[in-house]
């Protein structure tokens, strides 16, 4: 049932300020997506917020003077509303995603973008058979740390990339909803997605072999919140993903090898070493007795640099939204692609399958 909104009726004359409504305020809804479009009122307006709480629903009646919604079927209906923001649980998505397609609405995902490849597709081909938008929110595609990765291997500065190790350490026992299978919760679907997402952009094109190890770490529920995957292929960077919330002494998030150099940080703050190696004496193959019986040793000339992160926390959501808002008003495409995410879909349905075979 709607039970106000101030903002009914058609958009901007001009289009320009798209109309948003927001299903599901919780931590994701509310503290990403609503604060973030509350910084952006010369492109976006929240006109409509679907949440069984009378609380949170009230919330936002404060913050924007918008619609309010009770039930999810409601929002999509509402005619104000140009995109739905789908912040719901996991197993609702594609669910969500059809009804507000169908009701003519673009889509914002939230991560995971499904629970399987063939939901996935399902909602893409809706979308493209109705000429609607449907933007995975894998907002760390975003963020200034991946950028600078991605820019640095790009360059050739790092020569060709042997290893990359992605780390995600936590110490902390989970026990809500992500803790639950049947929620779509655990370590490979939840932060594991941003995670996987990166690792798939700096694997490249092609069909990785993957190594997978889950464990339950802390949790009280019966989702895994400890997982190893390693993504690696011929032509290919080896990339290890680890994420848990069994850490007790946490590693920093990057840790990249190349044959001309490497990489190492945080989220915050990176920094590299490379080597010309054209500036270097030339080497040539010696296969008799060891030089006064040591190892090859050599001064390496390194060239350094390092990168400090400057961002605001919500500058990453931004630059999507200021992505999203082109691609609906000006049809730029997407940054994140709904292709890129099927392709992350059907490296998690490889995954499932192999927990299922080993159960």
């Amino acid at each position: 049932m709607i039970v106000e909104n101030k903002h009914n009726g058609r958009a901007d004359v001009d289009g320009r300020i798209l109309r948003v409504g927001i299903a599901g305020l919780g931590r994701s809804g509310w503290l990403i997506h609503a604060m973030t479009l509350a910084e952006m009122p010369g492109k976006f307006r929240v006109v409509a917020v679907a949440d069984p709480s009378e609380e949170r629903l009230a919330e936002a009646v404060e913050l924007f003077g918008c619609g309010v919604h009770k039930t999810y079927d409601s929002i999509v209906e509402d005619d104000a509303v140009d995109i739905v923001i789908i912040a719901t649980p996991s197993h609702l998505h594609e669910q969500h995603t059809l009804k507000a397609l169908r009701a003519g609405k673009h889509v914002v995902v939230e991560k995971p973008f499904a629970m399987s490849a063939d939901e996935a597709s399902n909602m893409i081909t809706t979308a493209e058979d109705l000429g609607l938008v449907i933007a995975p929110f894998q907002n760390r595609r975003f963020e200034g740390h991946f950028l600078k990765v991605k820019e640095l291997i790009a360059s050739g500065a790092l020569g060709e990339i042997v290893q990359i190790r992605m780390a995600w350490h936590f110490f902390s026992r989970r026990w809500d909803w992500q803790a639950m299978r049947e929620y779509g919760g655990g370590a490979l679907t939840n932060n594991g997605a941003h995670l996987l997402d990166q690792a798939m952009e700096l694997f490249g094109e092609g069909r990785p072999e993957i190594f997978l190890d889950l464990k339950p770490g802390l949790t009280l529920g019966d989702a895994e919140q400890h997982m190893k995957l390693v993504l690696h292929g011929e032509g290919h960077p080896t990339i290890d993903i680890e994420l848990t919330n069994a850490c007790a002494f946490p590693q920093k998030r990057w840790q990249i090898m190349g044959t001309g150099g490497g990489l190492e940080g945080t989220t915050q703050h990176l920094r590299w070493r490379s080597v010309d190696w054209s500036k270097m004496p030339n080497r040539e193959l010696e296969l008799g007795a060891a030089v006064d019986r040591l190892y090859n040793n050599e001064e390496i000339e390194w060239d350094e640099g390092e990168w400090k992160d400057t961002a605001t926390s919500r500058d990453p959501y931004k630059r999507f939204f200021k992505n999203l808002h082109a691609a609906v008003c000006s049809g730029q495409e997407l940054f994140v692609t709904p292709a890129s995410a099927l392709r992350c879909m059907e490296v998690l349905d490889r995954c499932r399958h192999k927990i299922e075979m080993i159960s």
